[in-house]
């Protein structure tokens, strides 16, 4: 059964599910999209609202412990999440024939996971994907969780810039650098219970064991301006893949969230995606949706 928050999401947070265009596919084509840490199902929604227009049937799952304030993930498991991805595909495949993955970040991990359990997945497409962490700090709270329940990242310098992001995705109205704000509201929303931190580390390197293990076709997007993916870690993933069908497409200029409408490159990281799928579905579903 798909995970059943006990909080508040937002509406436009929330899982979703769009079918393909009937008149550019017949629906037997499908993409799984799973969302990163600390992300939610509206990251991806426009850009799975271009490939459900083009023919390609969309869904995306909430994982555990996502779509409020990072607070939520207080003592959530990672196989929490990975069991949520495996939900979703399961409830996915009795719609579709074919399925690809779209993993944002952490949720390439996730994708990745699939592909190597699941079988039967046509493609992997990774934006942004993660095999280390931002900061090296990060790897203390595996022990720090037990002492020291809360971690406030708006205090550190190397994720400042990562917060400011979360915060304005959240709520874009929000006046980040107002001192009022930055005192009484940004410490609540911005601040990570340690043990969800100690789980995303577990993800990190859960996909470092899983990239070697990828023979399908692979397509990884990074940007060059991206806070929360140390340089030179996409292209390692890029490397470890044995696939012989994959393809690195960087954008020099991109962040994190390099699909969202609000980067430049959005417009051909969705056609890039498209073309992707169309080339690797079979030719009956692939006259579908072309």
């Amino acid at each position: 059964m798909p995970f059943q928050p006990n909080y508040e999401v937002p509406e436009e947070r929330k899982p979703y599910f769009l079918p393909a265009n009937p008149d550019k596919g017949n629906g037997r084509v499908g993409c799984l999209v799973l969302h990163g840490f600390m992300g939610s199902p509206y990251s991806s929604r426009p850009m799975a609202e271009f490939l459900a227009k083009q023919g390609i049937t969309m869904y995306c799952p909430l994982l555990p412990g996502h779509g409020h304030y990072p607070d939520k993930l207080y003592k959530v498991p990672h196989q929490a999440w990975i069991a949520e991805a495996e939900e979703a595909l399961h409830t996915f495949r009795q719609k579709c024939h074919e399925i690809f993955i779209i993993g944002h970040s952490m949720g390439a991990v996730l994708g990745a996971h699939l592909a190597t359990t699941a079988g039967k997945i046509k493609g992997l497409i990774m934006l942004t994907p993660i095999d280390d962490v931002p900061d090296k700090r990060l790897r203390l709270m595996r022990w720090l969780q037990y002492v020291m329940p809360w971690f406030y990242p708006h205090r550190s310098r190397s994720l400042r810039k990562v917060v400011r992001q979360r915060v304005l995705d959240f709520d874009p109205t929000i006046d980040f650098d107002d001192p009022e704000f930055q005192k009484n509201l940004l410490p609540r929303m911005s601040r990570l219970p340690t043990s969800g931190l100690a789980e995303m580390v577990k993800m990190v390197d859960k996909g470092r064991a899983l990239w070697p293990k990828l023979h399908l076709p692979v397509l990884i997007f990074q940007g060059g301006n991206d806070p929360a993916v140390p340089p030179g870690s996409v292209e390692r993933i890029y490397e470890s893949i044995p696939s012989r069908d994959k393809i690195l497409k960087t954008f020099a200029e991109a962040g994190h969230e390099l699909m969202r409408p609000f980067e430049p490159v959005h417009t051909e990281v969705w056609q890039t995606i498209h073309e992707f799928i169309v080339r690797r579905a079979t030719v009956e579903t692939q006259t579908a949706v072309s």
